[in-house]
Formats: C-alpha cells, structure tokens, sequence
C-alpha cells in the first residue's frame, strides 16, 4: 500500500486491485503479472477524469471475492474509510472484483454510504441515482449466480474425472502433475515422481517393520534425499513433517485408489505401495495409537506395551537420580500422578525380567503345534483345487466378455443403434474385465500356501518363546512384543513386579487360547507354567547368543503382514 499527502482541495480516492487466483501474479515478467498493472492503469485514468488524487492503493492478490472473511487488505480499507472520513470515492475496476455474495454486496453498500462514499466501478453502470442502485443491486445478484454455478458446475466435472479414475489437484508427494497426449487432445494427469516415488515406497515399507517411529523414520527419508517440492519461498523443498508423515501412510492415494465424497474408486495412476504393506501400516498404527507410543526423550523397548493391573492405565518411564547422583529410570502409573492408583514404582530392569517369564505363559504343546500344522495342510491343499475352478470360470468369463466387445465395436457407426448406449455398455464391459482381471492375477492359492509357510514359522516361535524373547536384543523385542501381545497388565507384591494378566494379539489369541482353553498350564522342560511368575526353566538344545534384527524383527513382521487381523488360523481352529 501506498499513500501521498494530501496538498489541493481536489477529491481523495482509495483505489482495490483484485486477483482470484496466486496463478495470475505469476504470468509474466512483472511480479504483479498481467492483470493488476491492467486495472491500475484504467483505475487511475478514471480517477483523472474524476479529479480525485489516489491516496491509499490496496491490493489483494490471489484472493477469492466469495465472501469478505478471506480478504484481510479490503477488511482495512473498510477499517480506513471509517477512520478518514474525507474519502470521496473508492474506484475500482468491476464489482466482480470487489465481492461476488450479493449480502456482502449489500452490507458495503450500507457502510460506503455511511461514510459518504461513493463506489466507482470502471466496467460497470454506477450511477449514484435510483436506476444506478437497481442496476448495481442486478450485477451483484448476476455475479453471485455467476461465482456460484461456476463452482457447482467445476465442481461436477471434478466429480466426474474422480469417478473415472482421474485425479485432481496438485498430485500428493511421490507423483508428479503431467499433460500427456492421447488421439490428439492433451490430458492432465498424474505420474510417479522418479525421484520422491521410490522414497515414499520405502517409508510405507520402513515403518512397516515396526523398527521406526515417526522421528527415526523422518530422519531416515531425509538422509535419503525425501524432501517436499519446491515452492516459491522453500525453492529446494523441505524434510517432511511429522503430521504430513501421518497423513502421507493413511492416505490410500498411494494404493491407487482414489475418494469422492465417501465412495472410493479405482484410479488410473499407478500404486505406490501393495495392499498387504498398507494393511500392515494401518494396523502398526492403530497398534500405537492404542498403546499410547510417543516418542520422548525416555524411550524404552516396553513403552506402550506394559499396563497398570490395578487400573488399566499406561505405565509410564520416569528418570530418577539417586543421592549419589546416578540415574536409574521407572515405570510409573499415570494413575500416581491422578492420586488413584497405589502401584509402586517398578524398576525398568525388573520389569524386564517379569516380561521375559510372562513369555513361558504361550508357548505351545508339541502335539497341539501338530495337530495346526496338519490342519493348515489340508486347508492348503482343499483352497488349491477350489482355486483352480475359480480361476477356469474366470479365463471362461473374460473370453465372453470379449466377444460381447468386439459385437458392440461392430455397432459403432451403425444409425439404428444410439451411440451414447454403446458407450456406455463398452465401458462396463471394459471396468468388469478389469475386475475379472485382477482377480485372476490374484493368485489366492500361492498367498494361502505363504501363509502356511509362515503359521509355521510361527508354530516354532510358540515352542519356546520365552528363550527366543530372552535372547532378542532391545530393537527385536520392541516387535516380537508387538507381535505377541496387545497389552501386558504388571502388578508387584513384595518379590517385585510381575504380569497379572495380559491381552493378546490377533495373530498369537487364537493359538494361545486354543492350548489355555484345552490343557490349562502348558508343559514345558518338564515343570507346569501356569503363572508368569514360575522360575525360568532352561530348554535344552538352544544355542546363547542375540536374536539380531535381521531374523527377529524382519520376520516377526513378515508374519503380521501375510496373517495379520483376520487371519487364517482362527478358521483352523
């Protein structure tokens, strides 16, 4: 904004420059682009014509004019007419570019005159008599018809391109906003971005091993070069954020589906991530979500994972220092600080300990481990052959379909039959062969089989758990413990801490519960373990040593991933 003194008796004028949109003040040379230096220039020949000195120039630039609440500079201007009273005009090129609600339209109307103002409007009749309000009451009214069935009208052609698997907007990070040629005409569509693309897939797969939070991940990606696109004021970019990190491994864009208003549909750009790997992020962060994981500057393996008995409340890790000045760390009970929960303190190297005894309370009876073992074989096998007919009546369908296609190809061109209907039934040939397609890419038996491979793998976890979590180091427990178990409830008695009761994952309940269910207290080196307080029981035949992240966390996680909720072994059971 700009101002000159006043110096003749002459009349004063403000002067409100309006652009809807950033885009057009980035259009040319000039910063201000094309369409400001425009109105500026036929504003201030009329203010000439009017005798008026232009004394204060607002500007707003890339400002909607749908209502006055989103533009600061004219709230000021307003503000400047009531506080100068000796305003004369206020010019500006269109009333389009001052309002296009005919409400506020009126309100400025009420206020301009209050002030002994008079609107000047280079493109418009503004005549200050009867017929000049009638005419400029009609513009308002058009200009408001006209903002509004041009957004209802974007808005259905927005609708239309979503429901056909187009996308709108600026692309999300990891794809790239292009125009492509197709028959001739140019099409605005999205690509994956070379360079982002292949680092957002490694984000949705990092975190996926449950071996990162959002704060180690972050660093991660950026060390690897993920960094946002350049804009004007960050023209290199900037590391992602924590809540566009959230919204990034939530958003299914990146499956390759797109959403309009509640209803998702197949896009035509191509997936970042599979199914099963977004599956398992969602599920690793409702885990965290639940388990109350934040990342603080006290981070412990057992956060989120260990609960108050007495009243269900997150422990949580407290740093103490002795009178000596050494430091020693303690879960605590949110419900200490409430004053409604006695739960001592628990040292964090006992509560270890009670974790690693509360891990002999799962394991599984060898002949119990059989009996599923033999069980996921026939599952295997009876899903081989029904695949097999699924698949044959799939091949047999796809060929009809294209047969009815090539019938149809044969009508266009032919005036008996309208146009528009053979359109349309070749587009629904066209979306249920894709369907059909993916289903028969979907090789259902060869997942039920990895599947069963990995309920194996699992089966051997369950015949020792305790000596495979004792002998994990920090990182592998944070997952097996993810793996197994939803919650561990800790209580102490004189001896220390110990686990009451726990709550268990969705992979390991319905194994765990089955062998709780048939037998009570599993059999293990020979003495019953029926509470997790039972004294360690050494098994003969495993070798000491770390269970390093490369066998542990990887392949606890693999087995969340392919089972995960709604797995197959609870239809074994």
């Amino acid at each position: 904004m700009t101002e000159t003194r006043r110096t003749t008796p002459r009349k004063r004028a403000f002067i409100y420059l309006r652009v809807s949109s950033a885009g057009q003040v980035n259009t040319d040379y000039d910063p201000e682009g094309i369409s400001l230096p425009a109105q500026r220039s036929a504003i201030q020949r009329r203010a000439k014509e009017l005798d008026a000195d232009i004394v204060a120039e607002f500007v707003e630039p890339g400002r909607s004019a749908t209502t006055v609440d989103g533009r600061p500079v004219f709230r000021e201007m307003m503000a400047r007419l009531k506080a100068e009273p000796d305003i004369d005009y206020v010019i500006v090129y269109a009333r389009s570019r001052l309002h296009r609600n005919s409400i506020d339209a009126a309100i400025t109307k009420r206020d301009l005159r209050s002030a002994g103002v008079t609107l000047i409007s280079i493109m418009d009749y503004t005549e200050d008599s009867a017929i000049g309000d009638l005419v400029a009451t009609v513009l308002d009214g058009v200009n408001e018809y006209q903002s509004r069935a041009s957004g209802a009208d974007i808005a259905y052609k927005m609708g239309q391109k979503i429901i056909r698997g187009g996308s709108v907007g600026r692309a999300p990070i990891g794809y790239l906003n292009v125009r492509e040629t197709f028959e001739g005409r140019e099409v605005r569509t999205v690509a994956v971005d070379p360079v982002r693309g292949p680092l957002v897939r490694m984000a949705f797969e990092l975190y996926a091993t449950g071996s990162h939070g959002f704060h180690s991940l972050i660093q991660t990606l950026t060390d690897a070069g993920l960094r946002t696109k350049p804009t004007k004021r960050f023209p290199t970019g900037m590391p992602i954020s924590i809540n566009s990190l959230g919204n990034l491994l939530r958003d299914r864009y990146y499956l390759g589906l797109v959403e309009y208003r509640g209803q998702v549909y197949q896009g035509r750009h191509e997936p970042l991530v599979t199914p099963e790997t977004f599956d398992l992020v969602q599920h690793m962060l409702e885990r965290r979500k639940a388990g109350g994981v934040r990342e603080r500057t006290h981070n412990h393996y057992l956060k989120g994972v260990v609960w108050c008995a007495r009243c269900k409340r997150r422990l949580m890790v407290m740093r103490g220092k002795s009178k000596t000045g050494d430091l020693h760390f303690y879960y605590f009970c949110r419900g200490r600080q409430l004053h409604s929960c006695d739960l001592p303190y628990l040292p964090i190297a006992k509560t270890e300990e009670a974790v690693v005894d509360n891990y002999a309370t799962v394991a599984l009876p060898t002949e119990l481990r059989k009996r599923i073992a033999a069980l996921a074989e026939e599952t295997v096998i009876g899903s081989a052959e029904e695949q097999a007919q699924i698949r044959a009546r799939l091949a047999t369908r796809l060929g009809e379909l294209n047969a009815k296609e090539d019938r149809f190809l044969d009508l266009i061109g032919d005036p008996d039959w309208p146009q528009d209907k053979i359109a349309v039934r070749l587009r629904a040939i066209r979306d249920e062969r894709a369907r059909l397609s993916r289903q028969l890419d979907d090789d259902q038996a060869a997942r039920l089989e990895t599947a069963r491979a990995t309920l194996l793998y699992v089966l051997g976890l369950l015949e020792d758990p305790r000596e495979l979590y004792r002998q994990a180091d920090k990182r592998a427990r944070q997952v097996i413990n993810q793996a197994f178990f939803d919650k561990q409830y800790l209580d102490a008695d004189d001896t220390g801490p110990y686990v009451a009761s726990d709550d268990l994952a969705s992979l390991i309940e319905p194994l765990v519960n089955h062998a709780r269910n048939e037998g009570g207290a599993v059999l293990m080196g020979g003495a019953a373990v029926g509470s997790s307080k039972n004294p360690l029981v050494e098994v003969p035949g495993i070798e000491p040593g770390s269970f390093g992240v490369s066998s542990g966390l990887l392949r606890a996680q693999l087995t969340m991933s392919l089972l995960g909720p709604g797995n197959h072994v609870s239809k074994l059971l």
